[in-house]
């Protein structure tokens, strides 16, 4: 293992007891949580201070820079919590646009915090008028993400936009056995799915059906401009996309650690006696414990279709 603070790799110089690193491949800010005895006292002369970069390398797994949070004693040693975000992400701001495209919304977010931003698969939409008001602004350009049926993740100074459903729909070449001894939970609730969202802004109102399912229709209020029926049945489409998502998850605990695993990628699962599962899924989350060389993966279904 590396553990790189401002540039130096400090691994040899600290006595590692925990690292947690958690990628996540929708809206939320990667994590990571080191543990480690300072019997030197070596840390303390070091300064560390909130926004100081550190990371870690175990094998094919890389957290890239990542920020530190807070820097605490615990239990008679010391732990060290960071994240994907800059500092100050939790400022809220306020401005209104007009005429402006749903690709430069994302790189002015991105800009803001001084990281870059890269696109795949994303469709731009020009709006007649967007306001943030009195918002965080990742809260806010998830928000919007949601309107466009497209989800991001930041990691290593990238702010990284995706559609959904192209990611999704383009598969994946790894399959992942689940052995019988395998600790995994399957959670399927899509007869609650929903058939149709209507969508209404008090001007507008916006709908998406999916066909040949029971009806059942999701209907929302939301504050947002919607400037004709178009975007309106487009915002209806992504926000019963985003809803129905969540209806088919799971979560494996692996007893061996695998660093390759990301989330945001789309992986073949293979259960043994549960057919219903052998299915592309979606990774939301992966956790990569580096000491105990484990790894959880959090996933979802794809939707198809839409």
């Amino acid at each position: 293992m590396q553990l790189f603070f401002e540039g130096t790799d400090i691994y040899k110089k600290v006595s590692v007891n925990t690292c947690i690193y958690d990628s996540y491949g929708e809206q939320q800010a990667d994590t990571l949580r080191i543990v480690f005895n300072d019997g030197n006292a070596l840390w303390d002369s070091w300064s560390p201070l909130k926004g100081n970069k550190v990371s870690v390398v175990l094998g094919a797994c890389d957290t890239g820079e990542m920020h530190i949070t807070s820097v605490r004693p615990e239990n008679g040693k010391m732990c060290i919590r960071a994240s994907s975000v800059p500092q100050n992400h939790n400022a809220k701001s306020s401005k209104s646009w007009q005429n402006i495209c749903f690709k430069q919304l994302c790189e002015e977010i991105a800009g803001r915090h001084n990281i870059s931003c890269k696109f795949y698969g994303v469709t731009d939409q020009v709006y007649e008028y967007v306001n943030q008001q009195n918002k965080e602004d990742f809260v806010f350009i998830s928000e919007r993400c949601i309107l466009e049926g497209c989800a991001f993740l930041i990691y290593d100074k990238k702010m990284i936009v995706y559609d959904e459903h192209g990611i999704e729909s383009a598969g994946a070449d790894v399959t992942l056995k689940i052995r019988d001894n395998d600790q995994f939970e399957y959670r399927d609730v899509s007869q609650d799915i929903y058939s149709a969202c209507v969508l209404k802004n008090g001007k507008l109102s916006g709908r998406y059906t999916v066909p040949g399912m029971p009806e059942k229709i999701l209907t929302k209020v939301i504050n947002i401009n919607m400037s004709g029926q178009a975007e309106a049945d487009r915002y209806a489409k992504n926000i019963l996309r985003y809803e129905n998502k969540k209806m088919s998850s799971g979560v494996i605990d692996y007893d061996k650690f695998l660093g390759a695993y990301a989330a945001g990628s789309v992986v073949n699962l293979e259960t043994a006696g549960v057919d219903s599962w052998n299915v592309p899924v979606f990774l939301t989350h992966v956790r990569h414990d580096m000491v105990r060389a484990r790894t959880k993966l959090y996933f979802r279904k794809i939707l198809e279709g839409y």
